[in-house]
């Protein structure tokens, strides 16, 4: 069974937007003689099915990319959520603090607790082990959360003292979690390529590309909000393949 799945910014109050996203690209597909399921399948496991022989099509993040996939499936292009201070296609990871400790700076968090969504997360931790690397300081000790949103919580709850999360999670959290006024923005990390869509390998790249811009153009505009999308971008492989592992 072909598998399409849609994971990375999904939650319950976006899960309709999704939903519908993807039957728009499943029938734009169609009508290309692209036989597409036509359901997006949910699942926790994202690594098992991106590396999955029955991989249709999905979103992936940056780091999993370079790391396993960008010799196994066909990268589409990239999301542009117009985040601030970013290229079309590029996002950054704001460093979320307490709500207490809005006006400390990133220095006064060395040595600090760390909550960490996923080891394989360019946003969650490559991104902020390299900021932090350069500037000559590091994280104490890491708390494995299993999400952002679960990373936000452990900071707004006092079990973390900071975490790093991706401009597009954040800004769901700060619409839909209450306890998100109990945080702050202290910074924000350099921008890298954005999550990108991808399909198996040997996919008709173009095809593809084309059904999700006028995916991108026909979703309400209650779904498009909702995803926070405002168009697709073509960043090429090479600029993912570039990206600092969080060891280097």
């Amino acid at each position: 069974m072909r598998i399409s799945a849609l994971e990375m910014y999904n939650r319950v109050e976006t899960n309709k937007a999704n939903q519908e996203f993807y039957s728009k690209i499943s029938q734009q597909l169609t009508v290309q003689k692209v036989n597409a399921p036509k359901t997006l399948m949910y699942t926790q496991d994202q690594l098992k099915y991106w590396k999955s022989k029955d991989l249709f099509f999905s979103q992936t993040c940056g780091l999993p990319y370079k790391m396993f996939l960008h010799n196994k499936v066909t990268l589409i292009g990239t999301p542009d959520y117009g985040i601030k201070g970013c290229e079309p296609g590029y996002y950054n990871s704001v460093f979320v603090v307490r709500e207490e400790n809005r006006n400390k700076s990133i220095v006064d968090f060395n040595n600090s607790i760390l909550a960490l969504n996923d080891y394989c997360s360019q946003s969650g931790w490559a991104a902020p082990q390299n900021y932090m690397k350069n500037l000559q300081l590091k994280f104490n000790e890491v708390i494995l959360s299993g999400s952002h949103r679960n990373s936000a919580k452990l900071v707004s709850q006092g079990k973390a003292n900071i975490t790093a999360i991706d401009a597009i999670s954040f800004k769901m959290i700060q619409k839909y979690d209450d306890f998100s006024a109990n945080l702050s923005i202290i910074g924000v990390t350099n921008p890298t390529p954005g999550l990108p869509f991808i399909a198996y390998q040997g996919a008709d790249r173009e095809i593809f590309y084309k059904a999700i811009e006028n995916a991108i153009d026909s979703i309400s505009s209650t779904s498009k909000t909702a995803l926070q999308i405002r168009g697709l971008v073509s960043i090429p492989k090479s600029e993912y393949l570039k990206l600092q592992l969080p060891s280097s």
